[in-house]
C-alpha cells in the first residue's frame, strides 16, 4: 500500500472529479423532484430525462470505533491492520455519501459516484495520483451502461472497487460480519482499480468479467503498461456459488518489466437460513520485489462463519493464515495467523417517529463488539516498548446507515 505523500498530483483527473461531483449534486435531485408534470401533450423526450433524473438515488453510510490492544504498543499503533490501527483512540472510520444512478436493463445508462471522509479508511483506500486530502477520498466515480447485447454486456468507466476477496471496504451497500478486516484484504488484494471493466451473464448461474486498468490502486498510469485481469463466477447449487479471480500487470512505479500474478478462489455456503460459511484462498507472486531482490511470494487462507441467533442478534467467526515469502507485503518475512469472534445486535433506526421529514434518514443501526487475536512466527508485533509474537485486541463499533 502506498502512502499518501508518496503520490504524484493529478489535476486532470481532479478536474474530473470535481465535475463529476457538480453534476450529481443534490442540487441535481432537487430539480429532478420540484420540476412539473409536463403537459399530456408533450414529446416523450422530457419524460424519459425526468424519469432518469428520478433513478439517481443518495445514500449514507456511518462508522465509529474504538479498539484497544492489550499489549498497550508503543507507538500506540495496532501492527498489520488495515482500518483499526489506531490502539486506544475513539475515531471516526468514515462518513460514506453515495449519488448513483444503478443500471440493470438492457441500454440502461448510470453512474457511480462514492465519497468517504473519516480518521481511517479514506487514507488507506486512497489513490496513487489521485492527491485530494489525508481525511478524504473517492474511491469510486464511474460511468455504466448496458450494452444491449443478447443477455446484456456491462461496462463500467472509471475507477471501482476491485473485484477480488470476500471482504469488502464497506459501506451502504454492505460490511463485513467481522468488524476489522483481515490480513488478505490488507496486505494480498488491491483497494481499486482505475479503467475499464465488462460484465456478462452467460446464463442465470454462471457470469465472467473482464478488467483494463493502470497499476493498483492507482488513478494514474504508474508505468508505461496496464494491468489486466478477470473474473469467473458460478452459483453452482441453490446455497453455494464459487468466484475465481486473477491479476496480471507490471504494479510498481516506474518499472514495466517485473510482472504480479494474482489468483484467487472465493467460497460460500448457506448452510440453512441462520447459517452461513465462507472460505477465501490466494496465491500471488511478484518479479524481484522480496526484499533480497529475488521474487516475492504471498498467500493466504481464510475461513467465516456467522449465526444468526435471532434477527437481531448474531455471531461471526473468522480464522486465517497469510504468509510473507520475501517480506514484500508486510515488510519482513513471516506468517501470520488470525482469529476474530465479532457478535452483532441490529436495532432499527427509524427517525421518521420523531419528524415526518425525517424519514429519508431512517436506516438501520448496527452495535458490533470484537475480540481478536494475532500471532507472528517473528516477533513483529510492538509489546510496550519492545515487540513480541502475539498481539490481542477487543473493539466496539457502532454503524449507521439509511
Amino acid at each position: 500500500m502506498t502512502a499518501a505523500s508518496h503520490r504524484r498530483r493529478c489535476p486532470f483527473g481532479q478536474l474530473i472529479l470535481a465535475g463529476m461531483m457538480l453534476a450529481s449534486s443534490p442540487f441535481l435531485l432537487a430539480q429532478a423532484s420540484s420540476a412539473p408534470s409536463p403537459p399530456a401533450a408533450s414529446s416523450t423526450a422530457p419524460v424519459e430525462r425526468k424519469s432518469w433524473l428520478r433513478g439517481i438515488s443518495t445514500d449514507g453510510y456511518l462508522s465509529l470505533s474504538y479498539t484497544y490492544n492489550t499489549n498497550d504498543p508503543i507507538p500506540p499503533i495496532n501492527q498489520f491492520r488495515v482500518f483499526d490501527f489506531n490502539d486506544d483512540e475513539p475515531q471516526l472510520d468514515v462518513a460514506q455519501l453515495i449519488i448513483q444512478h444503478p443500471v440493470s436493463e438492457l441500454g440502461q445508462l448510470g453512474f457511480r459516484l462514492n465519497m468517504m471522509a473519516g480518521s481511517a479508511v479514506p487514507r488507506v483506500v486512497a489513490s496513487r495520483g489521485m492527491h485530494i486530502a489525508n481525511t478524504f477520498d473517492i474511491p469510486e466515480v464511474y460511468f455504466s451502461y448496458v450494452i444491449p447485447l443478447k443477455k446484456g454486456l456491462r461496462i463500467d468507466l472509471g475507477k471501482f472497487a476491485t473485484n477480488f476477496g470476500y471482504e469488502v471496504i464497506g459501506g451502504y451497500d454492505g460490511y463485513n460480519d467481522n468488524f476489522s478486516r483481515g490480513f488478505i484484504f490488507g496486505y494480498g488484494l488491491p483497494f481499486t482499480h482505475t479503467g475499464l471493466k465488462l460484465t456478462y451473464p452467460f446464463s442465470r448461474r454462471i457470469s465472467g468479467g473482464f478488467l483494463l486498468a493502470n497499476a493498483c490502486d492507482s488513478f494514474s498510469r504508474a508505468n508505461g503498461r496496464i494491468t489486466w485481469g478477470g473474473q469467473f463466477a458460478a452459483v453452482t447449487s441453490r446455497t453455494t456459488t464459487l468466484t475465481f479471480n486473477f491479476l496480471h500487470g507490471p504494479e510498481r512505479p516506474h518499472n514495466d518489466h517485473d510482472m504480479r500474478s494474482l489468483y484467487e478462489l472465493v467460497g460460500t455456503w448457506k448452510v440453512s437460513p441462520r447459517l452461513g460459511l465462507a472460505f477465501d484462498g490466494l496465491y500471488a507472486d511478484e518479479d524481484h520485489a522480496a526484499q533480497n531482490g529475488s521474487d516475492a511470494i504471498w498467500k493466504g487462507f481464510a475461513g467465516y462463519s456467522k449465526y444468526n441467533f435471532t434477527k437481531a442478534f448474531s455471531l461471526a467467526f473468522r480464522g486465517e493464515a497469510f504468509a510473507d515469502i520475501g517480506g514484500s507485503r508486510t515488510g519482513t518475512t513471516q506468517t501470520l495467523l488470525g482469529f476474530t469472534l465479532t457478535p452483532e445486535y441490529d436495532l432499527p433506526a427509524a427517525l421518521s417517529r420523531i419528524r415526518h421529514e425525517f424519514k429519508r434518514a431512517d436506516g438501520k443501526v448496527a452495535l458490533r463488539g470484537e475480540f481478536r487475536r494475532d500471532s507472528s512466527d517473528r516477533n513483529t508485533f510492538h509489546s510496550g516498548a519492545g515487540f513480541s509474537r502475539h498481539q490481542f485486541t477487543t473493539a466496539a463499533n457502532v454503524i449507521y446507515l439509511f
